[in-house]
């Protein structure tokens, strides 16, 4: 059985994106006021809990779009449903599960890479006069962290679901 298809990578990337698309445009906008005020009342430690709050949220609505997208092309694999289910919004519970897992996952390997690495990396790149490559080091572990989870969520589920054929009809 195949554990995916270029239909359900498809779906992902461009849930992904669009969720990159709406936090690299929006969340400066939205989130900028919030971190000022907690900073401003002495809530600093708060900063973290807040970012990853927002972080949770977005794989949410990640999470949403691909579901619909990958239903959209018809992607749905068949260990979620059967064939005359494919073009669904539809999952199960070891999906989910898959799912929850991998960005919990992932969410600890980005905050340990940007709390003991991703730091002095933009520090560096600041004081060396290379600021405008910060913006790209972000993009390019954020494109590598999606690729991650998508390789890390195909997995899990292939162990957590139980086969479409297994389930019983609706």
């Amino acid at each position: 059985m195949r554990l995916t298809s270029w239909g359900e990578a498809a779906a992902f990337l461009l849930a992904r994106v669009l969720t990159y698309g709406f936090m690299f445009f929006a969340y400066p906008v939205l989130m900028a006021a919030v971190y000022q005020q907690l900073i401003r009342s002495g809530g600093t430690d708060l900063i973290m809990v807040v970012s990853q709050g927002m972080s949770a949220l977005v794989w949410l609505v990640t999470l949403l779009l691909f579901l619909a997208f990958r239903g959209g092309f018809g992607a749905v694999p068949a260990i979620v449903a059967p064939p005359n289910r494919r073009n669904e919004f539809t999952s199960s519970g070891g999906e989910i599960g898959a799912y929850v897992l991998s960005v919990v996952v992932v969410m600890a390997a980005l905050t340990g890479l940007n709390s003991w690495v991703l730091r002095g990396v933009y520090t560096s790149l600041r004081t060396s006069g290379h600021a405008d490559a910060i913006q790209a080091v972000g993009l390019a572990v954020s494109a590598a962290a999606a690729i991650v989870f998508f390789l890390l969520f195909i997995a899990l589920r292939a162990m957590l679901a139980a086969p479409a054929s297994s389930q019983p009809s609706p």
